[in-house]
């Protein structure tokens, strides 16, 4: 998409309706394709995870910085080098932000895939919600709720090491 206007014409209206399309109508897609179980449920999250991943990296690697890149074409580097070698190491901390965020934002569709049968967490969630046992649900969205910020954690934590390793590292 950076590097094509005809790519980014041709993908953005197509993020743009994926985006606003709510999770449940991918599960429900999903299921008529490929029939009730854990992979329509699987297939439906990365789909629902995947635009904000593709636009936030898009507009990542749209804000770097000109100096940077026309310096490393001064030094003759081709676009394979720029991108790997200079513009994502620099974005390298909003990429995994959005890694970040996209996890989050992928396990509340957790929540929604046992009504095609994937099971998991969800599923109890959906049982006590189901047979009014509030503390069934309470304690399954809670476990969902402590798996988000074990996420959140570790992908904040993998994310401070990469960038110490690479020499993007804040100082404290």
């Amino acid at each position: 998409m950076r590097r094509s206007l005809n790519v980014r014409k041709t993908i953005t209206p197509l993020l743009d309706l994926m985006q606003t399309l709510p999770s449940f109508v991918y599960l429900t897609s999903t299921v008529m394709i490929f029939g009730p179980g854990k992979i329509p449920a699987l297939i439906a999250t990365i789909v629902y995870a995947l635009p904000p991943l593709i636009r936030l990296t898009d507009l990542g690697l749209c804000s770097v910085n000109l100096a940077a890149m026309e310096a490393s074409r001064a030094f003759r580097t081709n676009p394979r080098q720029r991108l790997f070698g200079v513009q994502i190491p620099l974005v390298l901390p909003t990429i995994l932000a959005e890694v970040n965020q996209t996890t989050i934002m992928a396990l509340s569709v957790v929540v929604i895939a046992p009504m095609i049968g994937a099971g998991g967490l969800g599923y109890q969630v959906l049982q006590g919600i189901g047979r009014l046992e509030v503390s069934r649900g309470l304690f399954a969205g809670l476990s969902i709720v402590t798996l988000a910020i074990i996420f959140d954690q570790v992908t904040q934590a993998f994310g401070k090491q990469l960038q110490a390793r690479i020499g993007l590292a804040k100082a404290s």
